[in-house]
């Protein structure tokens, strides 16, 4: 079986949730099919199959990408065209023609599209090949909130994302002969956006990978620990909130409390915010699993969200409790006060972590309950239940356009 997978991004590294789970993705579909990968290569980068999360896929299909005023030009263009602004951000029309260059009709027995933005680049071509959507967020779920929340000119066009994500939607479950979904909360909602095309959903989990173990039980001194893509505006304003509201109330009753943040996307500006705060920044984070080891716990301020978070996974794998808003553990199913504890407001987060971080019998508690879920949500252990989706998947594709 020879197999394309399309991603936003071929990248030298592995520093955001959809590129993780796009490239562990790859991997487990490496273990029953050849597959090649084709996405956009941001300026500067030099990904080749050298990089252990690429070295899967048999060839490398990158596009550079405009950056500035050119991709905010273009965005606006297929903005105007009728597209959202997400998905304009990634040119699907330059996309599609890359498409049609490379991919000579019959070279794939199937093609997997990673997340919303690129499946409007393949709706016009490889009429004949089965296509599977792999969702990693619902994206109409997200989109208000997301837009509402930022400057005046997004919020004034929220409404019009919104119903343009989820017409984009709608045609890509149309599109496709299957769908891949993160939880069965998404798999639901994608499956009821799909209408009458009644295109099947699979839930296929994020998980963290099998190098993730659990270092010695931290002190109650240790660093409390935040991490993630903080490009992403969600991340940002999640820890934006936590450094206003909930990191005074902290601060009041444990002056010496230390802060890390630890990711990337982190700018100079961004980053001179949180140092002026006292939080020890790590940006650019070539592997994260020595961080979770070394904390006492990670929080979550999420406060906009869809899909689940990897970084919550890592944390159990790792042996690190968690505390996270409601926002932050959506999809996960985690057991309040059992293997996570939730907060959505500053007191509450607040008393969360001063609770982790001062009661030893609680930490190890949530450090073990951790440590039980995350031993069925490996990467590694996707190869079988993918495998097998796949077989699902094209003995009842039929030529489906």
């Amino acid at each position: 079986m020879h197999i394309l997978q399309i991603m936003k991004w071929i990248s030298s590294m592995e520093d955001t949730g959809g590129k993780i789970r796009s490239f562990r993705i790859g991997r487990a579909l490496s273990t029953f099919a050849q597959v090649d990968a084709a996405g956009f290569v941001l300026p500067g980068d030099r990904p080749d199959g050298n990089c252990d999360h690429l070295s899967h896929y048999q060839r490398l299909f990158p596009l550079p990408i405009c950056r500035g005023a050119v991709a905010a030009g273009a965005a606006l263009k297929a903005f105007a065209g009728g597209l959202s602004l997400r998905t304009g951000r990634f040119f699907p029309a330059v996309f599609s023609s890359f498409m049609k260059d490379i991919v000579p009709p019959g070279r794939y027995d199937a093609i997997q599209v990673e997340e919303l933005p690129l499946m409007s680049a393949v709706r016009g071509c490889f009429p004949d090949t089965p296509v599977i959507y792999s969702s990693h967020n619902v994206e109409s779920a997200l989109s208000p909130d997301l837009f509402a929340r930022r400057n005046i000119l997004l919020r004034q066009i929220a409404g019009i994302e919104a119903g343009r994500t989820l017409v984009e939607e709608q045609k890509a479950m149309a599109r496709s002969c299957a769908c891949l979904a993160v939880s069965e909360h998404d798999r639901d909602a994608l499956v009821g956006l799909a209408g009458g095309c009644k295109t099947p959903g699979y839930v296929l989990p994020n998980c963290a990978q099998d190098r993730f173990q659990p270092g010695p039980p931290a002190g109650s001194d240790a660093a409390l620990l935040t991490t993630g893509s903080f490009g992403w505006y969600p991340n940002r304003e999640g820890l934006l909130w936590f450094v206003d509201e909930i990191m005074p109330l902290l601060k009041r009753e444990i002056p010496s409390l230390r802060i890390h943040v630890a990711g990337s996307g982190i700018d100079f500006r961004f980053r001179r915010i949180l140092s002026r705060k006292g939080i020890r920044v790590y940006p650019d984070v070539p592997d994260m699993l020595p961080f979770l080891q070394e904390a006492r716990l990670l929080f979550v301020p999420l406060r906009i969200g869809a899909g689940t978070r990897i970084k919550i996974l890592e944390a159990w794998a790792a042996g690190l409790p968690v505390v996270s808003t409601s926002c932050g553990a959506d999809g996960l199913n985690g057991r309040p006060d059992g293997d996570i504890l939730i907060a959505d407001d500053a007191a509450s987060f607040a008393r969360a972590m001063r609770a982790v971080y001062q009661d030893d019998r609680l930490y190890a508690r949530l450090r073990s309950e951790g440590l039980n879920r995350a031993q069925s949500l490996r990467w590694s252990s996707l190869a079988g239940p993918l495998k097998n989706i796949y077989a699902d998947i094209l003995r009842g594709a039929g030529g489906k356009p």
